[in-house]
């Protein structure tokens, strides 16, 4: 078990890491457009990325089905749990939903498809495509409605509308259910375009945690949403999937991203909203600097469990 553990760390994880810290050297030593960067990562790399893998892995449909709801299940169980944790604890009520929100949504896509890529290589990637597109649409719904309320629902749904991930997901499938194949010279470009993407992914995230420090600001609600995320996100990921019989490849992806660490669109919905946009900034920091350890366990007991 240690073995593994160390082997985990050091040739799954440590990688990762290190080009994340790359990121975060040059955001302190250059002024880099953050916007611009996330553009590229939202609208083309990881869109290109889904797209041209889809193309060559085509997702077990029992591993869809399977996905999409665990995906569904974990978001609803995970948000219960929490929100009765944010009670029992007397959190600030200011605190709560944003509490709620960071403990839910997790980085599916910058820092997931890198892990799962590293953990499992190309047969791993489909059944984390799938997460990505649950939990986009899961954050423009579930995420806009915590944070803004009732009232925005309708700017939510036009946002979930205009996310280029589900195109890609459904040109993707589109063309192989057809069996259309695309000329050499588009696929060429889509393999130089999707090769990109890890690097890009992870240098933009180390950029984005490089801005700001550490508020430390309503511990007690951060220490406990950080727990929430990190340690009572897979517990409860563990039952579910054992409850539903989900197993081999599809148990041990679903497993490991339920360690993943929260979202950084969380701040964006914070300053938008004017939802803590501070506490949700320590929450992202910390959670993935603590999923170091998180998902280097996770990956380890995922072959044991799975």
């Amino acid at each position: 078990m240690f073995t593994q553990f160390f082997h985990v760390a050091f040739n799954v994880v440590l990688p990762i890491f290190l080009v994340m810290g790359l990121g975060y050297v040059l955001a302190k030593k250059f002024t880099l457009d953050l916007n611009t960067l996330s553009k590229l990562n939202f609208y083309v790399f990881i869109p290109v990325y889904m797209f041209y893998s889809l193309l060559w892995f085509k997702p077990n449909p029992q591993d869809m089905e399977s996905s999409v709801l665990f995906n569904l299940i974990f978001v609803g169980l995970s948000f219960v749990m929490m929100a009765l944790i944010a009670k029992a604890f007397r959190f600030q009520k200011s605190m709560i939903p944003m509490s709620l929100l960071t403990a839910v949504i997790f980085n599916s896509a910058n820092y997931g498809i890198p892990v799962v890529e590293q953990a499992f290589h190309d047969e791993g990637i489909p059944i984390q495509i799938i997460t990505i597109t649950v939990m986009n649409v899961l954050t423009y719904t579930v995420g806009v409605l915590v944070t803004g309320g009732w009232g925005e629902w309708r700017e939510g749904f036009k946002t979930i509308l205009k996310l280029p991930i589900l195109y890609a997901l459904c040109g993707a499938l589109i063309l192989r259910v057809l069996n259309i194949p695309l000329p050499d010279a588009l696929m060429s470009s889509l393999k130089w375009t999707s090769d990109g993407m890890l690097s890009i992914a992870l240098l933009t995230l180390g950029a984005q945690l490089s801005q700001g420090g550490l508020s430390m600001k309503q511990p007690k609600e951060l220490w406990i949403t950080v727990a929430g995320r990190l340690i009572l996100g897979p517990l409860l990921a563990l039952l579910i999937l054992k409850t539903l019989g989900i197993g081999d490849l599809a148990g041990k992806v679903l497993f490991v991203s339920s360690a993943f660490p929260t979202a950084v669109i969380t701040v964006m919905f914070g300053i938008e909203y004017k939802r803590t946009p501070l506490f949700a900034a320590d929450v992202v920091f910390l959670t993935t600097l603590l999923s170091a350890l998180s998902v280097t366990i996770a990956i380890s007991l995922a072959n044991y469990l799975f």
